[in-house]
């Protein structure tokens, strides 16, 4: 018992020890009450705010204002460092005028190494405070007395400067910025001048940049004409690369003028991104008030009792300790002429002065009231949303579904709020990372932990926009980014994954290494419109009501590599591997491998590329898959080299069953960029594309893709704690697995989640079980499948418990499969000596579907005279769906075999009937008119059934155009059965393009026994034609809310240009709205509107003229009009 005991205390302390003391934050903003205006300072400074200037910020007690803050310098990324929560009150010094305040802007300086150095915020170009007025009096810097015993006389200080000018990022990439360019002009020279200066040893540090091609660059610095510091720039053929960075520092021991002269010299031509980054002097100046304010510090000082003598000062002449930025202290001070003296007793601490001469401080800048705000006060939460001001509403949508769907806590919170509370007010990445880190402190159990943060907006490598790329962009309603320091080469990640480094232990160095904390998904939106359309999309999703068998569905897309990448197979291993693990351990899926290489590759006519992949996987989309899972090359712009999906292919994309992509390929979704990558679109396709991604923002390679795209899989397929995982656990587990496996963890960085980290994949979440066929116990031995025998098959519907789901009532869909073929692939581009063999089912048996009651089925169907033979196992997938609850289930049953013939065979010789056929609408006639693209449908009917098992040649349904081979389509996999309707189904086929004039086509058909059927028919291809508007209507009507058009016409599949135009009886326009898509046979073109006008205002009540209209690529517009009434609210 005591050992027990004595574990649990254990336990329970490691879990308390994870979690830091959340009593260390504020239990309520000083935000939250008062009045409070925002201000900004451009640099560390001294700032003089009046009676004048407080009165216009309507403050009237000078006594009683306070200045908060702690300004613009970065906040610091090491979470072990001491930590200043909310906003701490400034101790300013007053009289009876006005305050001053010691205020710090954006560019941070410290001692480090033996040199001063400095770190830009890569966030804001402003440090920013608050005013307020108390109902006390506001702090004042305590007076430090003068310390008497000085043994060190300081009458100089040690200063520095810098040029660094953020103008250019030379890889769209990284947090660090590039000034002048030397690619042309190989030399420049600066001036700059230092008062008072001394020819004391001083130091210069140059940072430059280039990427040295051909041969090897040099990077000299003089200053005064003398030559401090020279580098080399070593040649490099890495791609990734952009350049490397020379970083020098030398002494400055020359005699010294006020003017300093700076020559930077670079000897070769023909290099790229050639640049310097800064320059930094290092001196010594003679004590003096310069200018209105002058800050100074003494090295010498430390350990020493110092006395520091000031020239220049006169009787208003003040000098602040700022060492500790929230705690000044006003110095007593001795004057002595224009000579002001104070005395510090010896410390080993460098500590920070600066002399004021307050006639000349000048005001800063005033930003605006700030209005009340708690974030401090706010109770833990399940989800934080990230999201500006203008995308609030959306995002808000958004968390209402997951509070009444999902029972999760969540909070819309906006960026400026965030940074008022945990950065000063100065905008900063670390803060959201702070933010989070409050609620981590203060759970008291897992139970009321945070577990998800959406950042609910785009991002950008400039988070300041100061490159010319970005300086004009709109990005109000994007989000800050974190990049990461390095910013040359293919290890520079922006990093949403440090926003979940939660622990105190977390710090800033080797964050590849550290475990997130929470789940993090990123929608990269910029608009309202691509707001609402992904939180339609999102909600749509979650209330999951698209079901059908295509969640039974997987799609593994794998490259073919080449020698050049040294990888000729392994893209097709990596994919192949995962496949097989679900194949063994989830078969309730069902894999479908696309392997380029097992496809001939066109390469006629200049052309690269494999169009049966394109076809295929376009095919499997339109179907529906859960996932699509990619492995290869790949760019910002497409899949592939051979492009076999392409941004335009996305933005033509209208199925609407939405699968979760995963990309194991470089930079697909590099979301930070100008230009909207693919990963973008497929996530930003109003009604298409994906549901989120696992995707890359950068390099991705090939052996580490392999871990992570393995971690991927199997977090997302294996149930924890008998649960499904969200996608924000699935990306949080799946870094956390990588987080210690070396030379992999750094790579996870350039992995992120585009989507709700809080959405579950849509799983069929029951069980079904086959118990029996034609009599025979599922489990015995295996049960033979002859070729024409008819198969009964029985089972039912199982809870998690394993217990039968009763009150499961509606639609089974069951898939069989011949068995396991070896597949050898073609060795296109001659990588190997043998070329990669795979296994698949690539030849179907039966597809069928039938009903479910009280949670049991049957169904029954006859092999087909087209087998293997094999007498190996097949394999059948069995997916079913609650026609009420909407409830789902998936199963699978491989106990059979496939091989033999039935000795009670059927012996029907007549051919599939063929009830209906046509091109684009049933009133079409032999030798009518067609569109470049017509859509091609037939309505089969066969007592034995349809052969579209493929696994016979010449038996399969074709369609062939004009006799030509390359106008011949198989369309076993575009044959579906009709419900409801025994041995009946449907082919739809869209035709590609055909040129114009007439054409002539056979249709051929194949029952199981293979008795064929034939039809020849006529059509005339015509470019332009104009497409049938069948009609419009619009539900409801009358409207009060909301109304829904629906546009029918005779163009299924085809890309349609539509437009909807609201008018009044007098003829004005108040509504005009165009968008492009297509639709399918079955269904209508819908597009919705909110009854407002162009300028958001609701129409009033009234008859109103609705115009629709359509037209397909350089077609003539197809139009109709109805009347439309709307009613009051």
């Amino acid at each position: 018992m005591k050992r027990i005991l004595y574990t649990l205390l254990l336990v329970f302390g490691l879990l308390a020890s994870a979690w830091a003391d959340g009593s260390r934050y504020a239990s309520q903003s000083v935000l939250s009450s008062g009045k409070w205006v925002k201000i900004q300072v451009a640099e560390d400074g001294i700032y003089k705010l009046t009676l004048a200037d407080l009165k216009k910020m309507g403050f009237s007690n000078l006594d009683k204002v306070a200045v908060y803050g702690y300004g613009g310098w970065p906040l610091n990324e090491d979470f072990s460092k001491t930590y200043v929560d909310d906003l701490p009150e400034v101790a300013v010094w007053k009289n009876a005028d006005y305050l001053l305040f010691y205020g710090k802007g954006p560019r941070k300086w410290e001692y480090a190494s033996s040199s001063f150095v400095h770190t830009n915020n890569p966030y804001s170009n402003y440090g920013y405070y608050f005013v307020t007025e108390k109902e006390t009096a506001g702090r004042t810097m305590e007076k430090a007395t003068s310390a008497d015993g000085a043994t060190l006389q300081v009458t100089t200080f040690d200063d520095y400067m810098v040029k660094d000018d953020d103008v250019v990022s030379v890889n769209n990439s990284g947090r660090e910025l590039y000034g002048d360019s030397f690619e042309s002009t190989l030399s420049r020279s600066y001036t700059v001048t230092i008062p008072g200066i001394t020819n004391d040893a001083g130091k210069a540090t140059l940072s430059f940049i280039a990427r040295a091609s051909g041969n090897t660059g040099s990077v000299t610095m003089s200053v005064d004409n003398n030559q401090l510091i020279s580098g080399t720039f070593y040649r490099t053929s890495d791609e990734y690369v952009v350049a490397t960075e020379v970083y020098e520092t030398a002494n400055w021991t020359a005699d010294k003028n006020e003017k300093v002269n700076i020559d930077i010299q670079y000897n070769t031509t023909g290099h790229k991104n050639v640049r310097l980054n800064f320059f930094r002097l290092q001196m010594k100046r003679q004590l003096k008030a310069y200018d209105a304010y002058t800050f100074f510090r003494s090295l010498a000082t430390r350990g020493n009792a110092s006395r520091f003598i000031i020239q220049g000062a006169d009787a208003n002449t003040l000098v602040f300790d700022v060492t500790d930025g929230i705690n000044p202290q006003q110095m007593e001070t001795t004057l002595s002429g224009t000579e002001l003296s104070f005395t510090i007793p010896a410390s080993m601490d460098l500590r920070e002065f600066v002399v004021v001469k307050p006639s000349q401080i000048k005001a800063p800048e005033t930003v605006g009231e700030v209005a009340n705000q708690n974030l401090h006060a706010l109770a833990q939460q399940d989800m934080i949303i990230i999201a500006q001001p203008g995308l609030a509403a959306q995002a808000e949508r958004l968390a209402e579904a997951h509070r009444t769907k999902d029972n999760l806590t969540v909070q819309v919170v906006a960026p400026e709020t965030i940074y008022n509370e945990f950065s000063s007010g100065t905008p900063d990445a670390t803060a959201y990372r702070r933010f989070m880190k409050m609620f981590y402190d203060r759970q008291t159990s897992e139970a009321d932990a945070p577990k998800y943060l959406l950042l609910f907006g785009d991002g950008s490598y400039d988070n300041r926009q100061l490159t010319s790329a970005w300086k004009s962009v709109d990005m109000s309603n994007m989000l800050l980014t974190y990049q990461t320091k390095e910013s040359l080469n293919q290890f520079s990640y922006v990093v949403d994954d440090y926003f979940g480094f939660l622990d105190d232990a977390d710090n800033k160095e080797d964050i590849a290494s550290k475990k997130v904390n929470i789940g993090i998904g990123r929608f990269p939106i910029r608009t309202v419109d691509q707001a609402t359309k992904a939180v339609d999309k999102v909600i749509s999703y979650i209330d999951n009501k698209e079901t059908g068998v295509w969640k039974n569905n997987l799609c593994f897309l794998a490259d073919d590599g080449s020698n050049a990448d040294g990888f000729a197979q392994y893209h097709m291993v990596q994919a192949d591997t995962l496949a097989d693990y679900l194949a063994v351990d989830h078969p309730e899926f069902l894999v479908n491998k696309l392997y380029f290489d097992a496809y001939k590759k066109d390469v006629t006519g200049g052309q690269n590329g494999y169009p049966d992949i394109r076809t295929n996987l376009q095919k499997l989309l339109k179907d529906g898959l859960l996932l699509v899972n990619y492995t290869g090359h790949g760019g910002t712009t497409a899949l592939s080299d051979e492009k076999v999906l392409t941004q335009t292919d996305i933005a033509q994309f209208t199925y609407s069953n939405l699968p979760v992509w995963i990309t194991a390929t470089c930079d697909f979704t590099r979301f930070d960029d100008l230009a909207t990558s693919a990963g973008e679109d497929l996530f930003l396709n109003a009604k298409s594309g994906g549901i989120a991604l696992f995707t890359t923002v950068r390099v991705a390679y090939v052996p580490h893709n392999a871990y992570i795209n393995s971690r991927l899989i199997r977090n997302m397929f294996e149930k924890k704690n008998g649960r499904r995982r969200t996608l924000g656990d699935i990306i949080k587990e799946t870094k956390c697995d990588l987080a210690n496996v070396s030379n992999t963890n750094r790579y996870k960085l350039g992995f992120c989640l585009i989507g709700d980290p809080a959405m579950k994949l849509n799983y069929p979440e029951y069980r079904m079980q086959v118990t029996s066929v034609n009599g025979k116990t599922a489990d015995g031995e295996a049960i033979p499948f002859r070729a024409l025998e008819k198969i009964t098959v029985e089972g039912q519907v199982l809870d998690a418990s394993g217990a039968l789901v009763t009150d499961f009532i509606g639609v089974v869909n069951p898939t069989v499969k011949d068995s396991k073929v070896t597949v050898t692939c073609l060795n296109n581009n001659k990588t190997e000596d043998s070329p990669f063999n795979f296994t698949d089912y690539p030849n179907t048996l039966f597809i069928g579907n039938d009903s479910v009651r009280n949670g049991k089925f049957s169904f029954t169907f006859t092999v087909p005279k087209d087998i293997s033979y094999s007498g190996l196992q097949g394999k059948m997938n069995l997916y079913a769906v609650d026609s009420e609850s909407g409830n789902e289930a998936q199963g699978n049953f491989d106990n059979f075999t496939v091989g033999g013939t039935s000795e009670t065979a059927d012996t029907d010789t007549i051919g599939p009937e063929i009830r209906l056929l046509y091109l684009n609408d049933t009133a079409f006639v032999d030798g009518g008119k067609v569109n470049t693209t017509p859509y091609f449908v037939a309505e089969l009917w066969d007592k034995s059934g349809v052969n579209i098992t493929g696994s016979s040649v010449g038996h399969d349904m074709m369609l062939v155009i004009d006799g030509s081979p390359l106008l011949s389509y198989n369309l076993n996999s575009y044959y579906n059965l009709l419900s409801g309707k025994e041995g009946a189904g449907i082919v739809q086929f869209s035709i590609p393009a055909l040129e114009p004039g007439m054409h002539t086509a056979e249709f051929w058909v194949w029952d199981i026994l293979n008795n064929s059927t034939v039809r020849t028919f006529t059509f005339e291809v015509v470019e332009g034609l104009k497409p049938n508007l069948v009609d419009v209507v619009a539900t409801p009507s009358p409207a009060r809310g909301q109304v829904t058009f629906h546009i029918t016409h005779n163009r299924p599949e085809s890309r349609m240009r539509v437009g909807i135009m609201v008018y009044d009886l007098a003829g004005r326009l108040y509504w005009k709205h165009e968008e492009s898509g297509t639709s399918d046979l079955f269904s209508a073109y819908s597009v919705s509107w909110d009854l407002t006008d162009g300028a958001g205002a609701r129409l009033r009540p009234g008859v109103y003229i609705y115009r629709a209209a359509i037209s397909t690529n350089n077609s003539k517009e197809a139009t109709t009009a109805k009347k439309l009434i709307i009613l009051g609210e």
